[in-house]
């Protein structure tokens, strides 16, 4: 059986396997974004308001920035965007790392955050071009993984220098992805592809117009976005409710928080090859859905968490659910996504998708101040469930069923 996983991530482009790399490195740095809450309510004594709404203001302003970076990957190309934007996301961080705690380094924090969301769409625009059909979900769950090798350590390590070396917090975010960037430059080359040179798959093959043009003609991947707009509301209190629930609940929360967000990325690493495993002949979307489900149940668990135990419980049902959904829904939005405007389509989801994870904090922090923890985490839950319930009525309703269908073998 372990043969059998396994052998489903060899023969992958040598371009994926450096995008592997990469990722870990990157991630082990991913010290700020974890740790963004408990700076602005810890360092900076924010009410939980006023944390959320800072951080839905961050992350709204990224909306333009995913939108422009969609475009410039499919007109220039993926490369070169992907390095000076990431390159000038680590610049902001490395002032920040000399700088006194104060709302000019929350500045730049929102400055830095856009310039990595212009590099979202160039991101997963290459490994699109990359790889086909037959081999995305493999290509993408191989990228999620190393993802979380890095979380493994990285909020763990943040959640240790949190307290007394913040500084570092931000210098070595700056310099995982600065190395990271290297070697994408020095081992990969440019993606974009020349029409549809290499493309076999029907719906992947280049087309002209506007991308609202092939949105029109291929309404699902609007309706998916939908979805993946509710399961994000629900998945940003993950890096909003959680940390400042722990804070209020249990001892040293930095740090469990830290420990408790590399769990979830160990327990990915062993997950994601089985899960891909597992689900490879799973219709498309009924991972998505799955996924929708489990989350609708792990926050409905964090209302009566009270304890470490019961936190870990609920992020591993919460873990489940994510690592499904990951595997499952950007496979299916890559089979619909013409190659001449990858960039485009995934930057408009990435939009679409992302604006529930700018509202949510905001919405959840009042929430909070209101009625209290219970009251978020039940809104929360019930957000992932309308999720999944939408999911399913979009499966079976006539024309968005037949595109659902004639994506291809990807679920093969």
């Amino acid at each position: 059986m372990l043969n059998k996983v396994m052998n489903r991530y060899r023969g992958l482009p040598r371009e994926i396997y450096i995008l592997f790399f990469a990722r870990i490195i990157n991630s082990i740095g991913a010290f700020v974004y974890p740790l963004m809450t408990l700076i602005m309510t810890n360092k900076l004594e924010m009410t939980s308001d006023k944390a959320g709404l800072i951080t839905t203001i961050m992350l709204l302003t990224q909306l333009p920035s995913m939108l422009l970076g969609g475009k410039l990957a499919d007109r220039f190309g993926r490369l070169k965007l992907l390095s000076f934007s990431q390159l000038l996301g680590a610049v902001m961080y490395l002032i920040c790392g000399f700088l006194e705690m104060s709302n000019t380094v929350i500045i730049l924090i929102i400055i830095a955050s856009n310039c990595y969301a212009v590099s979202y769409p160039a991101l997963d625009a290459m490994t699109m071009d990359l790889t086909t059909p037959g081999n995305r979900k493999e290509a993408f769950s191989l990228l999620y993984m190393g993802l979380n090798i890095g979380f493994v350590l990285g909020p763990a390590i943040g959640g240790l220098l949190f307290e007394n070396h913040l500084g570092l917090v931000f210098i070595g975010d700056a310099l995982t992805t600065i190395l990271s960037v290297i070697l994408v430059l020095v081992f990969i080359k440019e993606t974009l592809p020349l029409k549809d040179h290499g493309i076999s798959a029907q719906l992947e093959k280049a087309k002209s117009g506007s991308v609202f043009k092939v949105l029109k003609e291929r309404k699902i991947i609007i309706a998916v976005a939908a979805v993946l707009f509710l399961i994000q509301f629900s998945y940003a209190q993950m890096g909003f409710e959680l940390p400042i629930h722990m804070d209020a609940t249990v001892s040293n929360s930095a740090t469990n928080f830290g420990f408790l967000v590399g769990f979830n990325g160990l327990l990915v690493i062993f997950a994601t090859p089985l899960i891909t495993y597992m689900i490879r002949k799973w219709k498309a979307l009924y991972g998505t859905l799955t996924g929708g489900l489990l989350y609708a149940a792990a926050f409905a668990m964090f209302i009566f968490a009270k304890s470490l135990f019961l936190f870990y419980v609920a992020m591993f049902i919460l873990t489940m659910g994510e690592v499904i959904i990951s595997v499952d829904a950007f496979a299916f939005i890559s089979s619909m996504s013409p190659s001449s405007h990858r960039g485009r389509v995934n930057s408009i989801v990435s939009i679409i998708s992302n604006a529930g994870r700018m509202l949510s904090p905001v919405i959840i922090g009042w929430i909070i101040k209101v009625g209290g923890f219970g009251a978020g985490w039940l809104t929360t839950s019930l957000v992932a469930f309308t999720a999944a319930a939408l999911l399913f009525f979009f499966m079976n309703s006539g024309g968005l069923k037949r595109h659902i269908e004639s994506s291809g073998n990807i679920h093969k």
